[in-house]
Formats: structure tokens, sequence, C-alpha cells
């Protein structure tokens, strides 16, 4: 009898720490891999700030910001949709529009970013809060932006969670993964 209410305790602690354990987990190890991105998916999106050039037309060259329609109002054409376009297809967007309407023969057109949407980075972390996007940045680098890890952190693996085809993706990365504009990057805590 003793033999078998011990070996009842024994289950019943082991259930109970075994349900500690999995409440306790952060979750993100359950999350799919990030998939690896390059500079030239950054995709232009409403809030972003671009300088716009288009050589032999200076009246339409300047700085321009997405509307939260996706669009920008350009001269001589308009409002122009450039949302979840890339660069070089903006680029050639606006001058296929400018040589259709006849405005410039051959125009060249260059679109660069001045200001895009910042990221946010939140969970264990000292400094917790929204930061400037800047091409090229890694979680390692905005985890460094943010003040570093706290004592409490999971370090190493965080998740991201980035809009693909306008819909939120949650994903788990590395130190190494690269930051889109507006991802919202989620440090946990670390139980054990």
């Amino acid at each position: 009898m003793k033999r078998s209410h011990n070996r009842r305790l024994s289950v019943l602690v082991a259930a109970i720490g075994l349900a500690l354990t999995s409440a306790c987990s952060s979750g993100v190890s359950d999350l799919p891999r990030l998939e690896s991105v390059g500079v030239n998916e950054v995709r232009i999106a409403p809030g972003d700030k671009l300088r716009i050039a288009v050589q032999d037309l200076e009246t339409a060259s300047g700085d321009y910001t997405v509307a939260e329609t996706g669009s920008i109002s350009f001269p001589l054409l308009n409002q122009v949709e450039v949302a979840g376009l890339s660069y070089v297809e903006m680029e050639n967007t606006i001058a296929a529009r400018l040589a259709e309407a006849n405005i410039v023969k051959n125009p060249n057109v260059t679109v660069q970013p001045l200001e895009l949407r910042p990221i946010y980075i939140m969970g264990e972390i000292r400094q917790p809060g929204e930061y400037a996007y800047r091409q090229g940045l890694t979680v390692f680098a905005a985890v460094s932006m943010a003040g570093g890890y706290t004592y409490r952190a999971k370090t190493g693996e965080v998740a991201i969670t980035r809009l693909v085809d306008s819909r939120p993706v949650t994903a788990l990365a590395d130190e190494d993964s690269v930051i889109l504009p507006g991802d919202r990057i989620r440090v946990y805590e670390s139980w054990f």
C-alpha cells in the first residue's frame, strides 16, 4: 500500500513538473524558422519617405511620403501606386508612366529610401520600444540598439512578426537574421 502511494505521488509530481515546464515554455521553439531575406527584399509601404530623381525633369524630382492608400502624388502623373514594389520596380513603373504620357522620351528614374518604417523590439530587452530602421540591420544589431538583453532573456533566438502579403506572420529568428522595415521583434524570457 505504501509503495502504491509513493508511486502515485511520484507520478503526480512528475506530471505537475511537466505541466509547469510546458507552461513556462516561451513557445518560441514551436515557431517556423524565419526565411532569410536580402536588402532587395525591402518593399515600399505606407509611411515610407523616399527621394525620387528624374533626369531632365527637375520639377518631378524630390522627396515623397507614401500615403496610407499606398500611392504617391507625383507631378504630371497624379497618383502612382507604389506599395508592395521594390525600389527597382518603382523606378520602372514611374519611368514607364512618364514614357507612356510622352513627358520624357527615355526617362532615367532613381528611387532612394530616406526614412522607412521603424522596427519595434519588446520583451526581455533593457530598453524596449520603437527604433529607426537601417538597411542591413540584424537581430543582433537591433538588440544592441535596445541596450542588450536583460538577465532573464532567452538569448540567441527571438520571434519576429512581419507583414507578408498584408498578413502578420510570426517566425523564429537568430541573431544573424536580417530585419526588414516594420518588423516587430520579441525577446522571450528564459526559464531555465
